[in-house]
């Protein structure tokens, strides 16, 4: 993500406070212009940025099974041909 420094002396905007975003919006809310953070947010948020680039979270890369799994396991349902060999690969 690039950053841009824009000098306070040519703004004003609302202080906000740690883990809080300010959302700046144009008509009526219907359309996001900008979000204003707190520099520590914003720092956090850099960080995480250069942890996650090189790789993308565990979670976003789950498998059709391990989705399937999880599906049934939440509405508490047994599913006989589900097969168990390809669960613990997608698991694994």
């Amino acid at each position: 993500m690039r950053t841009r420094q824009v000098s306070a002396n040519e703004t004003r905007f609302p202080e906000p406070q740690v883990g809080e975003a300010i959302v700046v919006s144009k008509y009526a809310e219907s359309r996001l212009k900008a979000v204003i953070l707190h520099p520590d947010d914003f720092n956090l948020f850099e960080r995480y940025r250069r942890i996650f680039a090189a790789r993308e979270p565990y979670e976003l890369h789950l498998t059709d099974t391990a989705l399937a799994a999880h599906d049934l396991g939440e509405r508490g349902a047994d599913e006989p041909d589900l097969d168990l060999e390809s669960l613990d690969r997608a698991l694994a």
